[in-house]
């Protein structure tokens, strides 16, 4: 474990060094916020001010992990599927980035379960009918079915709406040969895909309407295109003792089911009160991954990572 170190009292480095101490659980990370990104509001660096006066807040002054401040300028066009299909021809599902530079888990064969045909998809179970336009069903319809998408195999939009997903979940095998295709993308293509998406969704023509309206599903669709980057990063972590994912583990931790709830804070999903995740390796690097993305305020994270991290080091 790396040696906790106070941070400097310069206001410069509370949105790019934002990690919080969980215990004895967590490493110091850098946090990284790309050009054009939102910071949080006065309030929250206030708090941030607080926790650094109190011995909470660690610094780590080696480089910050790349991000994708160059494909976030991609700027939206007038038929997001027409740019999605040109998308399409420059991506290769098989070119692979990993954290950790940990190689993906070979996938396993499943008796019940074989073939990408088999693969969880988001909104397996439908995207209801409730809905301000006809146009914002037409949109979500039209990017499930984007074969540059369904490449990506998000892990964002699976945690919280796909039955498959759910399914998997019961089974090791299942839910490794799932983690091996959302792990084994190339992510730079992937993350821009998703932010044109989230882009298109809010807009008037699509489902701007019913975003504003905070229509559950929509909201939930935003969420998750907006949290595909930390989610993969957490979602492809692997236990570094044993090679298996570390969210294949906790899902599958039938002694503690709050080991998974940490997952869905990139979503916007609180933790709830009470839960004591297992502070383990996995948990330690999970957070950190968080830590990362937690002081950009267009990321849901940011409104749910610092009272999780607060939480967590009280247990």
């Amino acid at each position: 474990m790396r040696r906790s170190r106070k941070a400097p009292s310069s206001s410069s480095f509370y949105f790019s060094a934002l990690v919080l101490v969980l215990a004895w659980c967590c490493s110091p990370v850098a946090a990284s916020i790309a050009p054009g990104d939102v910071v949080l509001d006065e309030h929250m660096s206030a708090e941030f001010a607080r926790l650094e006066r109190a011995g909470e807040i660690l610094v780590d002054v080696s480089q910050p992990p790349p991000n994708t401040a160059e494909l976030r300028k991609r700027q939206g066009t007038s038929s997001m599927v027409d740019s999605m299909t040109a998308m399409t021809a420059t991506m290769n599902p098989t070119s692979t980035t990993t954290p950790d530079g940990a190689s993906p888990t070979a996938i396993a064969t499943d008796p019940e379960s074989s073939g990408g045909s088999d693969l969880p998809t988001p909104f397996d179970s439908g995207i209801g009918a409730n809905y301000t336009t006809t146009s914002c069903p037409t949109f979500l319809k039209a990017f499930l079915a984007n074969s540059t998408f369904q490449s990506c195999q998000p892990f964002s939009l699976l945690l919280q709406n796909s039955q498959s997903f759910f399914q998997a979940e019961k089974s090791i095998v299942r839910i490794t040969q799932a983690l091996d295709a959302t792990c084994n993308v190339k992510l730079p293509d992937c993350a821009s895909a998703m932010s044109l998406f989230a882009r298109s969704l809010k807009q008037d023509n699509n489902c701007g309407d019913d975003y504003r309206a905070q229509n559950p599903l929509v909201v939930q669709a935003y969420n998750g295109l907006l949290a595909y980057e930390p989610l993969y990063h957490a979602g492809c972590l692997q236990d570094q003792s044993t090679g298996s994912y570390c969210f294949a583990n906790a899902i599958t931790n039938a002694s503690s089911a709050a080991d998974s709830y940490v997952y869905f804070l990139p979503l916007g999903v609180s933790l709830p009160g009470g839960a004591r995740p297992t502070c383990n390796s996995c948990l330690q690097r999970t957070m950190a991954t968080f830590s990362t993305f937690a002081a950009n305020a267009t990321q849901p994270l940011s409104g749910t990572y610092v009272a999780a991290a607060q939480q967590i080091n009280i247990g």
